[in-house]
């Protein structure tokens, strides 16, 4: 899974938004992880995302990930 960014005006975009957004099925969004809202202001939220199912960026596209995701433990 990958994390990536989806922006949306108003209120919390639903998955199925984040996914029509990324060019997805919304099958390949984590429901678990949910809508995460980053800069909610702005209108910019973060989604988990099966990584081979994101397609790059064209030069045109606003760039939305995928970002590292690192796994968060104790020392």
């Amino acid at each position: 899974m990958a994390l990536a960014t989806v922006i949306a005006q108003g209120k919390s975009p639903s998955l199925a938004f984040a996914a029509k957004q990324l060019g997805v099925e919304a099958s390949d969004v984590d429901d678990a992880y949910g809508v995460i809202p980053l800069e909610p202001i702005r209108g910019l939220y973060a989604v988990l995302v099966r990584a081979d199912r994101l397609q790059p960026p064209s030069e045109a596209d606003t760039y939305h990930g995928p970002y590292a995701n690192p796994k968060i433990s104790p020392f």
